[in-house]
């Protein structure tokens, strides 16, 4: 479906992250995140009650894009570690709260990447789901988002032997996709595709993250984001505009281009003959121009005298 993508430097992100200002020009961090030039970006350390986040500075103008991105969750802890990380992707930005450390009642889409389990449920965790937000449904913090879960998987990205990555794919009209790739490097499994879902135009990225009473280190190792180009069976048609206009053969100089493909037509008696007298008398001036010429040229080259 995507025949081309290309990255937007304006939403990506790689180390060493900031400048020689401590400031990275196409994003914000706050709350308890911490800088490491050399490795990631810590939205929160291994210690309790610590809440951090990355938000991109400029909103997300292409239609159809791609989020791609790696991150690393782990921690001191064996069986007692949370709460984890949530990716973002909407209206507002860099509004601190207790939505995994952002603010709740939110316009967009959120995916939360829980390891902390705070209801019984019927699959394991950790677990990844997304929800879209309409800026007046609460979190279901509670139920670690069973009731309003757009779609999800339960994965094992927590102490991977690889680079943890997932990668978030929109295309507009058509549907979303979230895939990770944790156990082999650029094998890439799905968590979930879901159709019909329409998201907000020009929205912000953010990652997020919160501690509680158990604690992890989130950080996020780097950013790559991407405007997609469709194939074009697959590109959306403007509203009342058609398709691309067919191909246009040279235009033949023949006798029927010349008019309008129809035989000539032959025009009124009283016209033709206007325009026929009209050319005689044209004729006329011009022969009667050129021998009042030939004659005074003549007469000059008589008078004048010779010389020896």
């Amino acid at each position: 479906m995507i025949e081309k993508r290309t990255k937007l430097k304006t939403h990506s992100m790689y180390a060493p992250y900031v400048d020689s200002d401590l400031q990275n020009r196409w994003w914000d961090f706050g709350g308890d995140t911490i800088i490491n030039t050399n490795k990631h970006v810590r939205l929160t350390q291994d210690r309790g009650s610590q809440s951090g986040w990355l938000w991109s500075r400029l909103p997300l103008a292409p239609p159809s894009w791609q989020i791609e991105f790696e991150f690393n969750v782990d921690g001191k802890g064996t069986s007692m570690y949370g709460d984890g990380f949530a990716l973002w992707v909407t209206m507002g930005r860099a509004e601190p709260g207790p939505v995994f450390g952002n603010q709740d009642l939110f316009t967009g889409l959120v995916v939360f990447f829980d390891t902390y389990p705070n209801s019984r449920h019927g699959y394991s965790f950790p677990r990844i789901t997304a929800m879209l937000g309409d800026g007046r449904t609460p979190a279901d913090l509670d139920g670690d988002n069973a009731r309003n879960e757009l779609a999800g998987c339960s994965k094992n990205f927590r102490r991977r032997n690889v680079a943890t990555k997932a990668r978030l794919t929109y295309v507009k009209g058509k549907g979303l996709r979230l895939e990770t790739q944790l156990d082999e490097w650029d094998k890439w499994d799905l968590c979930f595709d879901v159709s019909n879902v329409e998201l907000p135009t020009s929205p912000y990225i953010g990652f997020s993250a919160i501690t509680g009473d158990v604690a992890d280190n989130h950080d996020i190792v780097g950013v790559s984001v991407y405007s997609a180009t469709l194939y074009p069976q697959y590109r959306p048609v403007a509203q009342g505009v058609g398709g691309p206009a067919p191909a246009q053969k040279p235009l033949e100089m023949t006798r029927d281009h010349l008019t309008g493909g129809r035989a000539p037509v032959q025009r009124g008696g009283a016209a033709g003959w206007f325009l026929f007298i009209l050319k005689l008398i044209g004729v006329a001036a011009f022969i009667a121009f050129a021998v009042a010429a030939y004659r005074t040229y003549s007469a000059q080259q008589s008078r004048r005298p010779a010389y020896y």
